[in-house]
């Protein structure tokens, strides 16, 4: 009897022999990387419920009784509330400045393509292959010279500018398939340009949508090099820089308050994408499809 398989398009074909080198190998590198991106968020639970002495005394063992005093005492520590409300404003206004401004960009490309919008769609996508870390001296001059250094606009401005290269890439690619007949159909209803994004386009592009503020909300909460660079002024601390704050200030002497700090800094992320990740998926799936 032959045993037959069917590959992904249906045709049939003979079973035999399979090289599974390849693909324990692959297994192997994403358990290293699901690894690597696991041990940070794990780690943490290992102390925080002790108390410094058993810390200090058993690092990796048991804590006697559970306790919860580690998240009370960072958060005073730390002034996790300021650093909570700044980091917030900063997430607020990189939405603000990224998601409206890459949505337009995207839809010109996408609907009103000659050589003209297509030299500025390349023009604008260079900078996304420009690293942050390549540009960071020139860009705290120019801030000080504006008088950005040290505001929490200094800050969610430059992470806009980074990222509306990428996200108008996203939106061009959703744009460019939604069928071009819902457009034309708006304009013969009375539809300007204005009303034919807004009112049509733009709610078709709402995976698009989803997908730029929960990634660009988590990319802003989760910064760390551009708010060292960018704030000297401890009022204005986003909570990632209070939390490394506290670590250098009291040492690994103190690492059941770390601990708690870093897993409440971690928290609203992780939390978002738990909430986030079917829009997450649906998006980045339908922008590979569409792209």
């Amino acid at each position: 009897m032959i045993d037959l398989h069917y590959d992904v398009f249906g045709n049939k074909k003979l079973a035999g022999p399979q090289n599974k080198g390849p693909e324990i190998m692959i297994t192997v590198i994403l358990v290293i990387f699901a690894l690597a991106v696991l041990i940070p968020l794990v780690l943490p639970f290992f102390f925080v419920f002790k108390t410094r002495l058993e810390y200090n005394y058993d690092p990796w063992g048991l804590p006697k009784a559970i306790t919860f005093d580690s998240f009370r005492d960072a958060w005073i520590a730390v002034h996790i509330g300021e650093g909570f409300i700044n980091t917030l404003i900063v997430c607020i206004g990189a939405i603000a400045c990224t998601v409206p401004i890459a949505a337009m960009a995207g839809y010109v490309f996408a609907r009103y393509r000659n050589k003209i919008t297509e030299v500025l769609f390349y023009v604008i996508l260079m900078g996304y292959f420009v690293p942050i870390q390549m540009v960071l001296i020139p860009l705290a001059r120019t801030s000080a010279k504006v008088g950005l250094i040290d505001t929490l606009p200094g800050l969610f401005l430059p992470m806009a500018a980074f990222g509306v290269p990428f996200w108008t890439m996203i939106y061009r690619s959703f744009f460019k398939d939604l069928p071009g007949e819902l457009a034309d159909a708006a304009r013969i209803d009375g539809a300007g340009h204005p009303g034919t994004f807004f009112q049509v386009m733009l709610p078709l592009a709402g995976p698009a949508t989803v997908l730029a503020v929960l990634l660009v909300f988590m990319g802003a909460w989760s910064d760390y090099l551009l708010s060292l660079i960018m704030i000297n002024n401890s009022a204005l601390f986003t909570i990632q820089l209070r939390v490394s704050q506290f670590l250098s200030a009291y040492g690994v002497d103190n690492m059941p308050q770390y601990a708690a700090a870093a897993l409440i800094s971690a928290a609203p992320t992780i939390l978002l994408y738990i909430l986030g990740y079917r829009w997450i998926l649906r998006g980045t799936l339908a922008g590979a499809l569409k792209g």
